[in-house]
């Protein structure tokens, strides 16, 4: 409830109030993707490659930059959404983390906030 008194009014709101790096708190279904997502596009490609990529992700992620590379040579036509190695590395990044999220949702009970209900 806001005071009357407009001196304490900013003081007493009552109210949390989210900053910008706090944005991932609002994403319930994949936490933390935005930030993720920031922080492997400001990587060099090598980085990816040698530091944050398992070797199995690293052979899918080539395997599918070489399948649509060959796609692309016998479909004249063939238009690929992504064409670069590092696009690829990046995509395979990026559902990893999903699919972790999506497995700790099935194996932890989450608490969600009852005030905000």
């Amino acid at each position: 409830m806001l005071d009357s008194n407009i001196t304490k009014r900013n003081k007493n709101q009552n109210q949390q109030q989210f900053g910008i790096s706090d944005g991932s708190l609002h994403s319930k279904q994949y936490p933390f993707l935005t930030e993720f997502s920031e922080l492997i596009e400001d990587m060099s490609t090598k980085d990816l490659k040698d530091t944050l990529l398992t070797d199995s992700q690293k052979m899918l992620a080539e395997s599918l930059w070489m399948s649509n590379k060959t796609k692309k040579e016998l479909y004249l036509n063939f238009k690929p959404k992504i064409s670069k190695l590092r696009e690829f590395f990046i995509q395979t990044l990026m559902t990893d983390h999903k699919r972790q999220w999506d497995e700790y949702k099935k194996s932890a009970k989450i608490k969600e906030d009852s005030i905000l209900e």
